[in-house]
């Protein structure tokens, strides 16, 4: 995946694994040293824009007149929609095929000249900290021109800490709270958002079907039998403003070897679903679909067995070391002791992070998608980056 979000991460300092708890000071240290320090527990996957492929979604809190809205799943617009089979789905396909007639009814948002589309997500990650662990919460929201030589935003409101089941809840913080905002602007001659390109796609599944083997091929670092399952979440995240487009690709995603269906799951917002889902290496990447209307609701990877991996840590900077070392003389530490305490921070290491059965490793949760005159007044916090091509 090549998401704004992880692009961002470049310039992120990774949070440690801490190896014991730490009192006073030394807690107020590698609560400091955090942000540089601590390591996720794999890769999750990202919602935030993606450049030159698909994105993820996002959205809410608009500036401007809203003219447009789609009806979500499980809303009271959403149904009695016709065309929804009497009987639960008996298997994925099913599922995927009654989806498939839920979104092709209803319509696409076409943003006029200087509009944008806007989205907002729930989103929920598991982050590891050594054996401890939580789930992270927040919103995440975008805003999309109708045409791509504008700036488009995507804006996060971080994060609340929950337990989870098997796990200790991290003795330091992980969660940081607030509004972050990142403005993006493209150095490409051409449309470089693929929600841009995606918006002249016709919704033909033979098509879809190509586009879905094109985007597949890019997954060279995933095994094969899941590159086309990823191609297909990451145009769908990108086709959320665009149901009929979706509705082809839930019949490409029906075409799929090894999906199954999933009676019950529940989405990041805490909607109760059902969905589509393929396994692979102790983990379920899962589509999730209203389990009344069939309409889409989000998508969310979840561990299906106790997992433990060793991953690097970087060292801190040289300067890092020498902001804590003065912070924590201040304090009133001896210095001889925080110089043992930090020495092992200079160096390359390994944490051995540890991922329970039935951690959320990430979900998102569509909650809105409307089309809107403006970009909201930006936040205090924000960062400014130009995309190459």
């Amino acid at each position: 995946m090549n998401d704004l979000t992880e692009i961002k991460q470049l310039w992120q300092d990774q949070p440690p694994g801490s190896r014991e708890d730490l009192a006073g000071a030394r807690t107020a240290l590698l609560a400091a040293a955090a942000r540089s320090t601590a390591a996720p527990v794999s890769p999750p996957r990202r919602y935030g824009l993606r450049i030159g492929v698909a994105t993820g979604l996002a959205a809410a809190l608009t500036a401007g007149v809203i003219v447009a809205q789609v009806a979500l799943a499980g809303s009271p617009a959403s149904d009695g929609i016709t065309g929804l089979v009497a009987a639960p789905p008996a298997n994925a396909q099913q599922l995927l095929t009654a989806a498939a007639q839920v979104a092709a009814a209803e319509p696409d948002l076409r943003p006029g000249p200087g509009q944008y589309i806007h989205t907002e997500l729930r989103v929920m990650r598991y982050r590891a900290v050594g054996s401890a662990g939580t789930h992270l919460s927040g919103t995440e929201e975008r805003w999309i021109p109708a045409a791509g030589a504008k700036q488009w935003l995507m804006r996060e409101h971080q994060a609340t800490a929950a337990p989870v089941p098997g796990v200790p809840m991290p003795t330091q913080q992980v969660a940081t709270q607030g509004t972050e905002d990142s403005l993006y602007e493209s150095s490409c001659a051409t449309e470089a958002v693929t929600e841009l390109q995606m918006s002249r796609w016709p919704a033909d599944v033979a098509f879809l079907r190509e586009q879905v083997r094109t985007e597949a091929a890019k997954y060279t670092a995933i095994p094969e039998r899941l590159r086309e399952w990823d191609a297909v979440g990451t145009l769908l995240r990108s086709a959320v403003s665009r149901p009929g487009l979706s509705a082809a690709l839930y019949r490409v995603a029906a075409e799929i070897p090894g999906i199954t269906l999933v009676p019950e799951t529940v989405d990041a917002a805490g909607r109760a679903g059902i969905g589509v889902a393929i396994e692979h290496d102790g983990t379920r990447s899962e589509l999730i679909f209203d389990h009344r209307t069939f309409g889409y609701l989000g998508e969310r990877e979840v561990a299906i067995e106790d997992r433990s991996s060793t991953m690097p840590v970087p060292p801190i900077s040289r300067k890092e070391y020498g902001d804590l070392k003065r912070q924590m003389v201040a304090k009133g530490m001896d210095a001889a002791e925080v110089v043992r305490e930090l020495e092992p921070l200079r160096k390359k290491r390994t944490v051995t992070l540890f991922t329970p059965r039935g951690a959320v490793i990430s979900s998102s949760a569509v909650v809105k998608v409307e089309v809107v005159d403006a970009l909201p007044p930006l936040s205090t916090k924000v960062s400014r980056m130009t995309i190459p091509c």
